[in-house]
């Protein structure tokens, strides 16, 4: 009653985002309320309901509020619902590992009051919590310093997801490596005294149809090589490793909903270091597929593991689509910023559905084109194609680059340079606090979801 007679009065006015605490001594049962502006509902999306759900978590964990009951909104459907409690979920994160006492106002619960009418609301819900655990996996081994992960410690981690056991788990080791023939991978991992690591992870939730491939970059720490980057904000490198990372998560994700379909996850993992044995600008590199690069900047060293991954994934698993993701360029942050992803396909249905749930996820990623004069930017008088073009279109030619080691699969790449961690000019969003953010796994988990994988 005290909340009704407040909000149908004139002294809450639901100002968008705007937080009013209430005191109530009347003997309810209720000590105080929130009360959040969502401004006026016509504007209202799940990513705003996501973003302000997550301001209400964080305003209760501020006041020390550990329980409380969230009161939706009215003819709340599905949509809101998945995302207040993705809300929930993924503001009550923090990354506090290597921090010694620590204060922290984690939740203990949180109840959702909803209709008795809305259908499969426990359903709802339960596949919220999963993808958002997914998201919280992937942000802590994201926001690992480069010390405690290595591409060792990385394939040591991909083991656990074989606890579920529709989930397989195969590390493919430098020696087998040579065998096989990953000069790309073995290249970029030459000046490192890690070895690099080839992890493959299946999963097989149905008998009937050709699995999608995952394909994630991982450089677990980037210095750029004999190309050195420069040391201002080298540390943030640690990040280079997010795509792979993704790809744990979105494997995790996958068979803890039990979904009734085939994943394939390829995370090629490396350290990108310079040292007396690094590979060189001048080497020229016979890749997995045998076409050949030249090496221009070793500081362009995600491109060449992928190129070895995603030709690994099309020759071995024939899969119906590949997505890969990556910290692959700093264009991509010029051209877009640090809020949005850039996209790059070579099959329109596939991009028209990536795109379509990225929109319904609020992670947001923009197409950019792939046309042939790209391609033209890449070529060598000494190889089959050199690993960088000149200085305009980057985040496309890097892509343009890619293209060449996926044959005719249908197949979406992103470059997630920009969106992988909070960056300087990075949106504020409530539930996303400093750090990694684990952004494309929502978005690639709700196209496979909805059927789209074998």
């Amino acid at each position: 009653p005290i909340i009704r007679e407040i909000t149908e009065s004139n002294e809450f006015r639901a100002k968008d985002g705007t937080i009013s605490i209430v005191h109530n001594n009347v003997g309810s049962g209720i000590k105080r309320a929130l009360l959040l502006g969502m401004g006026d509902k016509k504007n209202l999306d799940p990513e705003k309901t996501r973003n302000l759900t997550g301001k209400v978590v964080n305003k209760a964990k501020e006041l020390g509020i550990s329980e409380f009951v969230l009161i939706p909104f009215k003819n709340m459907d599905k949509e809101h619902l998945s995302a207040m409690v993705e809300g929930i979920k993924l503001s009550d994160y923090s990354f506090n590992n290597y921090k010694r006492d620590e204060d922290r106002n984690d939740l203990n619960q949180v109840r959702i009051l909803i209709r008795n009418d809305m259908k499969n609301s426990q359903k709802i819900i339960q596949h919220s919590v999963v993808v958002s655990d997914a998201v919280i996996f992937t942000r802590d081994i994201s926001n690992l310093p480069p010390n405690d992960c290595s591409p060792e410690v990385l394939a040591t981690l991909s083991k656990k997801l074989s606890e579920n056991q529709k989930v397989k788990v195969r590390v493919i080791e430098k020696e087998e490596m040579i065998s096989y023939g990953f000069e790309g991978i073995l290249a970029v991992g030459k000046g490192s005294a890690s070895s690099p690591k080839l992890i493959v992870l299946e999963y097989s939730g149905s008998t009937k149809n050709r699995p999608i491939a995952i394909v994630g970059k991982a450089v677990t720490f980037d210095t750029g090589g004999i190309s050195i980057k420069p040391s201002e904000k080298m540390e943030e490198m640690k990040f280079d490793k997010s795509g792979g990372c993704n790809v744990l998560g979105i494997m995790k994700a996958v068979s803890d909903l039990g979904l009734d379909t085939n994943v394939i996850g390829i995370i090629p993992a490396v350290e990108n270091m310079p040292s007396g044995t690094s590979y060189r600008p001048g080497d020229i590199i016979k890749m997995y597929n045998r076409k050949t690069v030249e090496v221009l900047n070793t500081d362009a060293e995600g491109r060449i593991i992928l190129g070895d991954a995603l030709s690994f994934a099309v020759k071995t698993f024939a899969p119906k689509a590949i997505i890969d993701m990556a910290t692959l360029t700093g264009a991509a942050i010029i051209a877009l910023g640090t809020n949005v992803a850039a996209l790059v396909g070579n099959d329109d249905d596939l991009v028209t559905k990536i795109l379509e749930y990225s929109n319904q996820t609020g992670e947001k990623i923009w197409q950019l084109p792939l046309f042939e004069e790209y391609k033209e930017q890449l070529k060598s008088s000494n190889a089959d194609m050199k690993n960088i073009g000149g200085r305009s279109a980057g985040a496309i030619t890097a892509a343009a680059f890619l293209s060449n080691f996926v044959e005719d699969t249908p197949w979406v790449h992103l470059d997630i340079a920009g969106t992988a961690w909070t960056q300087e000019g990075t949106k504020e969003k409530s539930y996303n606090p400093k750090g990694a953010t684990g952004f494309g796994i929502r978005t690639i988990v709700k196209y496979i979801s909805n059927g789209n994988a074998g």
